[in-house]
């Protein structure tokens, strides 16, 4: 008798989880195809274009183009200094620093500038075993203050990820090529090559060239 229980209970339970399922599949709806463009310069067109390359040219990337690509990124956009990437609780913990082949360089977004960190080259500095890195004219290196965010890692991977997608949309739009890279193989050296506090943590590299 307790056998036949259990499987009368068995077979109520299978019974149930098929007319559930059966439900589900009866609620789903067919979307319209996404609206797609081939007009340069839209965001749709930017996103069918969005792609990883790990090759480049040796095409320098101009002045004009960095400044864009940086504010881009995480430029300021609005007179109360606030980004065009956002950020948890406001925080603005991000910071981007810039390796080219005459040096290394802080983004300042508030003041739109450059500002030279070092000499020596942050490309060969973060390559590691993305060796690639080393044959493109730029690479982004995308850090969180963590402290900014109490150490709450996650929050600061979010705001490092919006970064990393703005970066990814403005090379897609203006024919730049981009890969996202982990940066968690060698942060000691990084942190001291940059010369940084130990709670500033680069996340993502990001080589950019032609």
């Amino acid at each position: 008798m307790k056998k036949n229980r259990i499987l009368t209970v068995a077979i109520a339970a299978m019974m149930g989880m098929t007319c559930f399922c059966g439900q589900a599949h009866a609620q789903e709806t067919a979307l319209p195809a996404p609206t797609k463009s081939n007009v340069a310069g839209t965001l749709n067109k930017a996103l069918q274009d969005r792609r990883s390359t790990r090759t480049f040219t040796n095409k320098a990337v101009g002045n004009q183009t960095l400044a864009d690509l940086l504010w881009a990124a995480n430029g300021v956009n609005r007179a109360d200094g606030r980004r065009t990437a956002p950020s948890a609780r406001n925080k603005q913990d991000i910071t981007i620093y810039v390796g080219k082949a005459d040096g290394t360089f802080r983004y300042d977004a508030k003041t739109n500038k450059l500002v030279k960190i070092g000499s020596s080259d942050l490309r060969k500095a973060v390559s590691g075993r993305n060796q690639f890195i080393q044959t493109a004219p730029i690479v982004l290196v995308i850090a969180s203050d963590t402290e900014l965010q109490g150490g709450n890692m996650a929050l600061c991977g979010i705001d490092a990820g919006t970064v990393v997608q703005n970066i990814y949309l403005y090379c897609a739009a203006n024919g730049l090529g981009t890969v996202c890279c982990y940066a968690g193989e060698n942060t000691a050296d990084v942190q001291k090559f940059l010369g940084i506090k130990s709670g500033i943590k680069p996340l993502v590299y990001m080589p950019v060239g032609y």
